[in-house]
């Protein structure tokens, strides 16, 4: 390899040449051998330069391809913290000469020089000197440096040898553990991929699905953010979930949650129907939001339609994604789709079975004759009971399915005695009260029918004493949901108008509940419906 010299290599004479000079093949070895990382090759690497040129500053300068930036990986030496993690586009350090040329660069009078850096910001007096770090394949990774700012010491060939021998140990070792840390790396990110499927399997709300996947996309890709986007019919965008570190607008993220117009990365993934990477995003000219550095995004799709975007964002510095990000952002947007599908399918189901329990609560009350609505008033009596009482989404609905089918039992009931007008004999009587029994014996082959949904139907007409029926059940024994239920159900036959009877004022219906309070119904319930009714009342 050519190198460039732009001094004499006259002997250094501020430095002894005696039997403790180091020795650039020992030190070489030492870089690899005891090196436990990637990151690790280069501090010691920098740290050994500084030794043995005994030089005011040593740096080591990666190449990000992605920015097309020189990148302060390592420093030792004079304001070496300040240094390390700075980037350098092209211009604006020495170091651009070596990693162009692939040459050793040395410059007498840096301060001379217009592209020169100074990490304080002023010129300084002094001597560079840089080497290029070569990979196995002999390929420029980076740049590693040493300088004399404002100290005598001189930097001549044998320096530039060391360095040299130094920098080829370095990159050898750099690349090596590399190769170890990204195929550890994708193997933790597959088998991240591997949990995130049956994670989101679980999952039917689409936002927890996309909540779910932007963490797992951040856990493993080093961004700090991510953001799905969801796309109307209209074609206009929504933010529906951002996980991770917030941005500073504008935008701000309140404004992202109204609908607009799709824009920046968002627009340009729905233009190219393919996912993008923007490396330098404050520099790209469709940026839209000022406080990010670098984003991917990829499209998300229902049934071949483009439905949404998601995306991952840096918001600390401009961030060299990994070669492989696209694909593995391409992988869980595929993951997304078929969780999203499969959402929308049980979400179907769901909405399907929900229309059939109600039209068959319709229908069972229809062969009373004078009971409409009857199921609908209750279900909804029952649900705004069982919120005010603090009950889970998930009992809320296992109530309203009660509330479809309480009566279901009564289609083992002959008209005869369904519609009797009379007072039923004692042995109808009990013909009618096997209704709860038979509703459940009914239910209880139907895999998809929970038991607490079986508990309103048998125990809705159990009482708080233990007198009910069917299995005298009393006080907290009666299962919750079937005693918020009974409270409704008597309540909706008190104010409505039957043949037998007259619809009752809701003051009297109220009052006739509270009497039986601690008897019938459980007082506590009893306390926080009236309530529930005044308020209504006195709100209409």
């Amino acid at each position: 390899m050519k190198s460039t010299l732009v001094k004499s290599a006259a002997p250094n004479r501020h430095r002894s040449s005696g039997p403790h000079r180091p020795k650039p093949g020992v030190e070489a070895q030492t870089v690899v051998l005891l090196a436990q990382s990637s990151e690790d090759v280069f501090r010691r690497c920098v740290s050994l330069a500084l030794e043995i040129t005994r030089a005011t500053t040593s740096m080591v300068l990666l190449h990000r391809p992605g920015l097309d930036v020189l990148e302060v990986v390592a420093a030792s030496g004079h304001l070496a913290e300040e240094a390390t993690g700075r980037q350098l586009r092209r211009g604006e350090a020495l170091g651009w000469r070596v990693f162009d040329s692939g040459e050793v660069q040395s410059v007498e009078r840096a301060q001379d020089i217009a592209e020169a850096y100074f990490v304080s910001g002023r010129a300084q007096a002094g001597m560079y000197l840089g080497v290029p770090l070569l990979d196995p394949e002999g390929q420029v990774l980076g740049v590693l440096s040493a300088d004399t700012t404002d100290s005598p010491e001189r930097l001549d060939a044998a320096d530039a040898l060391a360095l040299l021998l130094l920098g080829q140990a370095a990159g050898v070792a750099y690349s090596r553990w590399l190769a170890l840390e990204h195929a550890q790396v994708t193997a933790r990110q597959f088998e991240r991929l591997a949990t995130l499927t049956p994670e989101l399997d679980r999952l039917t709300r689409p936002e927890e699905i996309a909540r779910l996947a932007l963490q797992a996309l951040i856990e493993v890709s080093g961004f700090t953010s991510g953001a799905v986007f969801g796309i109307d019919s209209q074609g206009q965008a929504t933010l529906t979930v951002l996980e991770g570190e917030e941005y500073e607008g504008p935008p701000s993220a309140a404004q992202l949650r109204e609908p607009h117009p799709p824009a920046g990365l968002v627009a340009e993934v729905l233009r190219t129907g393919s996912p993008q990477l923007v490396p330098d995003y404050m520099s790209w000219s469709g940026a839209r939001v000022h406080s990010i550095y670098t984003a991917a995004a990829a499209p998300l799709r229902s049934r071949g339609q483009v439905v949404g975007v998601i995306g991952l964002m840096h918001t600390r510095h401009r961030h060299e994604a990994p070669g492989e990000i696209m694909t593995l952002l391409g992988m869980v947007a595929a993951r997304i789709d078929q969780a999203l599908e499969r959402a929308a399918g049980l979400e179907y189901l769901h909405q399907t079975r929900e229309a059939a329990l109600r039209a068959l609560g319709r229908v069972l009350e229809g062969r009373d004759g004078d009971t409409f609505g009857h199921t609908d008033r209750v279900t909804t009596l029952a649900l705004q009971l069982g919120e005010a009482l603090g009950q889970s989404p998930e009992d809320l609905q296992h109530l309203r399915w009660g509330a479809y089918l309480h009566d279901i039992g009564k289609v083992a009931v002959g008209d005869d005695v369904l519609r009797k007008p009379g007072e039923l004999t004692a042995a109808e009587r009990r013909l009618m009260q096997r209704h709860v029994v038979v509703g459940d014996d009914m239910l209880r082959d139907e895999v998809f029918v929970p038991r607490a949904v079986r508990e309103v139907v048998r125990h809705h007409h159990e009482r708080w004493d233990g007198s009910g029926y069917p299995d005298r059940l009393a006080g907290e024994a009666i299962p919750l949901l079937a005693r918020i239920f009974s409270v409704v159900d008597v309540y909706d036959a008190l104010v409505s108008e039957r043949p037998y009877k007259r619809a009752w004022p809701q003051s009297e219906a109220l009052a006739e509940l509270e009497r039986c309070a601690g008897s019938q119904f459980d007082p506590q319930i009893v306390e926080v419906f009236v309530n529930l009714e005044q308020a209504c009342s006195v709100f209409l």
